[in-house]
């Protein structure tokens, strides 16, 4: 009886091993076969399901877990926005293309940076699949045309006018660029286009020195051109500023003598008048010579120094010139 207890608990704790490894057997097989069944897609993510026996596929929109067949396998395919970026700053040193090298209308290189920014459409994204299973549509499709585009959008404008027409440009790039994925029939409409930036066209050095110093020379020829276009409306200004004094002053000096003209026409009258009311209230018969007297006073009046009065006779009177002299003290003390 000793002799079998031990043994019935080594043939339990034997049973219990095969029991532990069979469960782990079961656990490992179990999450092999899950592994097979479940995949999973993030956000802004599709799986294309493939089933190899039968060719047929599916999509599948994430984010989300989704069951499939254990022989299927499934591709993931990003469909958000994604950017084509073709620069170069220094060599060795772009963007994930280098810039685009073309030639200008007047045959400069010049090397064009610019970006693409573009998304696929999942309710194409079979047919896209199709076309291309390496998922290079990218690089097989979408950058020969840009560079093609751009290469030939550049070839019809000269250098100085890659400058001045660089939005013209970008425009034309856009709108050829779009067209030509819309009509490009291995991308099955699947691509669409979100935006174009032409961020720099890069010409040689020497001829943007020489731009530059033809930009300079223009500038000080419009300076110099504004300063004397302001030098001669200022002239102008002064010009018309002299004429409108001069008339102010002769207009002045012609009211002036409108006014002296009409005081002296008050005072002319109201001195006849007094003459006229003298000789009235006279009764004088010889009312010439009388007047001679009053005019003879008034004028005496109006006279400033010495004067000399000379006294005639004769048959029609006295005749009295009146003679104002200068210095006439120095001639009545020598006479």
């Amino acid at each position: 009886m000793s002799m079998g207890v031990p043994r019935r608990v080594e043939i339990v704790s034997r049973i219990v091993r095969i029991l532990i490894i069979v469960m782990i057997i079961a656990v490992i097989a179990l999450g092999v076969g899950l592994g097979t069944l479940l995949g999973s897609v993030g956000v802004s993510e599709a799986a294309i399901i493939i089933d190899p026996l039968t060719a047929e596929k599916r999509v599948v929109l994430g984010p989300r877990y989704f069951i499939k067949k254990p022989w299927e396998y499934y591709v993931v395919i990003k469909y958000g926005v994604e950017s084509l970026d073709m620069w170069t700053e220094a060599p060795g040193k772009h963007g994930e293309w280098p810039a685009i090298t073309c030639l200008t209308k007047d045959g400069l290189e010049a090397r064009a940076d610019i970006t693409v920014r573009w998304r696929i459409d999942p309710e194409n994204i079979i047919e896209l699949y199709t076309y291309y299973p390496g998922l290079d549509w990218e690089s097989r499709t979408l950058v020969p045309l840009l560079r093609e585009i751009v290469r030939n959008v550049i070839a019809s404008y000269t250098a100085v006018e890659t400058i001045e027409k660089r939005g013209e440009i970008s425009n034309k790039i856009a709108n050829a660029f779009i067209q030509a994925v819309k009509e490009e029939k291995t991308l099955a409409n699947a691509i669409i286009v979100e935006g174009i930036d032409l961020r720099n066209i890069d010409l040689p050095d020497k001829f943007k020195a020489a731009v530059e110093a033809k930009l300079t020379e223009e500038q000080m020829m419009l300076a110099a051109k504004f300063k004397a276009e302001r030098m001669r409306i200022e002239a102008n200004a002064t010009a018309q500023m002299t004429i409108i004094k001069a008339r102010g002053e002769a207009q002045a000096q012609i009211e002036r003598s409108r006014g002296e003209a009409l005081a002296f026409l008050i005072k002319a009258n109201a001195t006849a008048e007094g003459y006229r009311k003298i000789l009235d209230s006279l009764g004088a018969a010889n009312n010439t010579e009388i007047a001679r007297m009053l005019i003879l006073r008034d004028t005496l009046t109006q006279i400033r120094g010495n004067v000399i009065i000379l006294l005639t006779s004769g048959p029609q009177g006295t005749v009295v010139p009146v003679i104002p002299l200068e210095g006439t003290e120095e001639i009545l003390k020598r006479t």
